[in-house]
């Protein structure tokens, strides 16, 4: 789609809109750096045709071209996406006894949730790395006037507050100025990725502790040995409802109640708005799929999406299809094709750091209004 015509605003303006089709869609992606998947224009496609909720987009131009961006989406308590709930996360933040957490929630009444709910979330609404886009040309000032009119748009909407759910450690002018408008925070996740070395999955293993890779030298000859064959297939031609299914078996083994036709329209969402830069690796042993990673693509960052497995077979098996898939040969399929790094995600950072990874602390800044 090309961008829509627009006029040129006086400096500091904040400009709106409530359709990813009405954004300068150019201009607002070429704010978006390769951690930013989730805040690229095909992305918010595919939020706003299955999250059921409200979306806003906020930018600021300077001469005609955007120069800083704001995702927004407003939430209720229906919502059945419980790790973009405020209240859900910050109950399960001071669970894990994360820094700040539960001095936040002891704040607030017994029952967090009609104190937290309905919220604006602001940065997009997605897991990790929630934040506003600027580009080299953007001011400390953009960044305020962007947040504010977040917090105009909260207050319009009887709002209980404006919620930053995932704010990387590395985002300093947002926590800045964040701070400054008076936000409370508090750790909400984790976030992993790992970059893809030079010498691809040799050099990978290499740099791992010796006990490590004898151990996954007899994972992987587990797998050879139990006829578990993996490959790689676009989405156009996967079994996606199969995808589904495995997907709400792998939300029921952490207590989320999802079924399958919840995760079957947005696969196909992103089938159709990602093309090519969507694909799967996919595990088949006796017949059938028992397995599958989605991965994004953006630029030479990748991202592992989605996952799902068959439980079934795994306590009967014994096999480790989830490292074989997103670790093992996704890197060796990343190194072949020149990616730098591997996006994975919030939680489980324990188990990520044993396959390589780096980790780095997200932040929850909320404005109780």
């Amino acid at each position: 789609m090309t961008d829509q015509p627009t006029t040129t605003t006086p400096p500091g303006t904040v400009c709106t809109a409530e359709r990813a089709a009405d954004l300068p869609r150019a201009g607002w992606n070429a704010l978006a750096q390769g951690s930013d998947v989730f805040l690229t224009t095909r992305w918010l496609d595919v939020v706003e045709s299955t999250a059921g909720v409200p979306m806003r987009y906020l930018w600021v131009e300077r001469e005609g071209a955007p120069v800083a961006g704001l995702a927004t989406a407003l939430a209720d308590a229906s919502v059945p996406w419980a790790l973009g709930r405020p209240d859900v996360v910050l109950r399960n933040s001071a669970d894990a006894r994360l820094p700040g957490a539960e001095a936040f929630l002891a704040s607030l009444p017994d029952d967090p949730t009609p104190a937290l709910m309905p919220a604006l979330l602001a940065g997009g609404r997605h897991l990790g790395n929630t934040r506003v886009l600027h580009g080299p040309h953007a001011r400390r000032e953009d960044v305020t006037a962007l947040v504010a009119a977040a917090e105009s748009l909260a207050r319009d909407a009887r709002a209980a507050g404006v919620a930053f759910l995932y704010v990387d450690e590395t985002d300093q002018l947002l926590a800045e100025v964040l701070a400054a408008r008076g936000y409370a925070s508090y750790t909400s996740g984790r976030y992993s990725s790992l970059a893809v070395p030079r010498g691809g999955y040799d050099a990978y293993l290499a740099a791992l502790p010796r006990k490590r890779r004898v151990s996954i030298a007899a994972e992987r000859r587990k797998l050879h040995d139990a006829g578990v064959e993996v490959s790689v297939e676009p989405l156009a031609t996967a079994d996606l409802p199969r995808f589904a299914e495995l997907e709400a078996g792998l939300l029921a083994k952490y207590d989320i109640a999802w079924r399958p036709e919840q995760s079957l329209p947005q696969l196909r969402q992103v089938r159709d708005h990602f093309g090519q830069d969507a694909f799967a690796l996919v595990a088949r042993a006796e017949g059938a799929v028992r397995g599958f990673g989605l991965i994004l693509r953006q630029g030479d960052h990748w991202y592992a999406r989605q996952t799902g497995y068959d439980y079934a077979y795994q306590r009967r098996t014994g096999l480790p299809l989830y490292f074989e898939l997103l670790y093992y040969r996704l890197i060796e399929e990343a190194a072949t094709a020149g990616v730098s790094t591997l996006h994975y995600g919030l939680g489980s950072e324990d188990t990520k750091r044993s396959r390589g990874c780096a980790v780095t602390d997200q932040r929850c800044h909320m404005l109780l209004l």
